[in-house]
């Protein structure tokens, strides 16, 4: 039985696909024909290519999932089965969202496709240069996807070489810190030597995609982490200066900006902040890595039904009946008739933001009220009125109900690493590696607030008040992009900022009546995070899948 299993995994594990516009919509051969499959220049490319499908795949619906019950992000009051279990702090190795979908096996899956690239690319006759772009973007990508899993699972079997028989698998969980070693660091130096230059611009991997996720990297590794074996650990504090060094060299010499110029489409204004998810212009000079998602079934993104809190405004906007913006704007229209035309009975809301997030926001900052969507302004001049919802996860077009819409097949791309990381990074591992801030630090900091509409830092702050400006503006800036908890977990406040934060839509946070929108035991007497959910466990089914005496499930989790 058991080996039967492993020979269907096999099969499941190295069947081959594209992604991104042309490529996200055929499927090349399957591993069985890899020996006549890569053969030629576009072989490579083709095959290549079918990893990206695979980091589409698996931010998928469910990498939101990971910030889930933070202080940013909750689920609507009556939960959800796949995450319900993150709300209550009962995670357990056999919950839906670890054995009904592809948060654990998915990155497998685009690391073996990348192991079968970095296997038969090098014997491909072409130009060699084309040749290391492709292995550089391979190689990135499997760093990435081990980054990924290496954050969320911990200790991890090191493969490396393409599956050729099922003994392949049978590999002990290797230190995270040797896979990090190993594999993650090396092979995304790699790929900033060898991928392209210029902008990210279709989808694929460049040098400053390496060069942003190495940084990261650095920046995660001078953090505190804990272990699959239950140990606290604090990084190597010389991190600190790699994380910097690297951010810097793209702060000096890439080709990305931030967005700085409004967008105005008729009486829909979307604030320089915003325009990086403008679904009419994807891949801004801002994006170093976008996932993109088309209007083809399967192949678009969910977020727009899973952020979606209701069809209308109702709760925060007041009664269906009731006309909200009379007085204030003229506006006579009730709630009920400011509802978005797209949404009817698809309001899953697994991930709608706090007012805890909403209060992190300065007055004044054109952040809150684009990325904590509770109206919109379409081009023709009609207002519509909803729930808080995290605006950069949802397809616009789906909410107003466009033609040929649907929320298994919208637009929304994923925009995963932009040019505002690079100038956050750089001011956090400058700070700590120099034990001051300089004037770089400012000025990277000071050139994201006054974006958003705020003034320049005050100058002269000591270390610490700089580093809890920087760690203001990740939150607020950043929001939504699935880096919170790993935030609060580097920075070991993950207890400290998630204990009685504010759940209650009130006045304060624009809302004209008293309401709660959250998981309703997450509220009713919930415990603090407990240590041993800094990371998820191994999946049940995998754990029984592997009977080697040292696969061990992570520490705290039963079994």
């Amino acid at each position: 039985m058991k080996e039967k299993f492993k020979i269907s995994l096999l099969l499941i594990i190295l069947l081959m696909g594209l992604s991104c516009e042309d490529y996200l919509v055929e499927e090349p051969p399957s591993f069985i024909a890899a020996n006549d499959f890569w053969q030629t220049a576009s072989d490579a490319r083709t095959g290549v290519d079918g990893i990206y499908r695979i980091v589409n795949d698996v931010h998928f619906r469910w990498m939101a999932a990971v910030d889930s019950f933070t202080d940013d992000q909750v689920c609507k009051s009556g939960g959800s089965p796949f995450i319900n279990s993150f709300g209550t702090h009962t995670v357990t190795p056999s919950d839906r969202i670890f054995e009904q979908v592809d948060v654990y096996t998915g990155w497998w899956t685009g690391i073996s496709r990348a192991n079968t690239a970095l296997k038969f690319v090098p014997d491909i006759n072409m130009d060699e240069t084309e040749k290391n772009i492709i292995l550089g973007e391979a190689r990135a990508l499997r760093a990435f996807l081990y980054y990924n899993l290496v954050k969320l699972y911990g200790d991890l079997p090191m493969l490396t070489d393409a599956i050729e028989s099922t003994e392949d698998f049978d590999k002990p969980r290797t230190d995270a810190e040797t896979i990090y070693n190993e594999i993650i660091i090396p092979d995304l130096q790699f790929a900033e030597n060898n991928c392209r230059e210029g902008l990210h611009t279709d989808g694929h991997f460049t040098k400053w995609t390496a060069k942003i996720i190495l940084a990261d990297v650095y920046l995660t590794r001078a953090g505190y982490r804990r272990t699959s074996r239950g140990e606290f650990v604090q990084g190597d504090a010389a991190n600190w200066a790699l994380a910097r060094d690297k951010a810097k060299e793209i702060l000096d010499d890439s080709p990305h900006a931030l967005n700085t110029v409004a967008k105005v489409d008729g009486a829909n204004i979307t604030p320089a902040f915003g325009v990086a998810w403008d679904y009419q212009n994807p891949f801004t000079p801002e994006a170093m890595l976008e996932l993109s998602y088309i209007k083809v079934i399967n192949l678009g993104s969910w977020y727009s039904r899973e952020c979606n809190p209701h069809v209308d405004g109702r709760q925060y906007w007041g009664p269906q009946n009731q006309s909200p913006l009379l007085d204030s704007e003229g506006i006579d229209l009730t709630v009920a008739q400011m509802d978005f035309l797209g949404t009817q009975m698809l309001r899953a809301a697994s991930y709608i933001p706090t007012p805890d997030l909403y209060d992190a926001f300065e007055d004044g900052d054109e952040r809150r009220d684009f990325s904590l969507m509770t109206r919109y302004n379409s081009a023709d001049g009609r207002t519509f009125l909803c729930q808080p919802t995290f605006r950069k996860l949802i397809d616009i077009e789906y909410f107003l109900g466009g033609e040929e819409t649907n929320f298994r097949y919208t637009t929304a791309n994923l925009i995963l690493y932009r040019y505002a990381d690079a100038l956050l990074i750089y001011a956090e591992a400058q700070n700590e590696a120099d034990g001051t801030p300089n004037a770089q630090a400012y000025a990277a900091i000071n050139e994201i607030r006054n974006r958003a509409g705020l003034e320049d830092l005050t100058p002269g702050l000591s270390q610490d008040d700089f580093r809890q400006a920087v760690w203001q503006e990740r939150r607020v800036e950043l929001n939504a992009e699935f880096k919170r908890k790993f935030d609060l977990m580097r920075t070991n406040r993950l207890v400290a900022e998630t204990t009685d934060i504010n759940l209650d839509w009130t006045a304060a946070q624009g809302s004209l009546t008293d309401y709660r929108n959250a998981y309703t035991p997450y509220y009713n007497g919930r415990p603090p995070f407990p240590d041993y959910e800094w990371l998820w466990p191994i999946p049940q089914s995998e754990m029984d899948l592997n009977v080697f005496n040292d696969w061990y499930q992570n520490e705290g989790y039963v079994d």
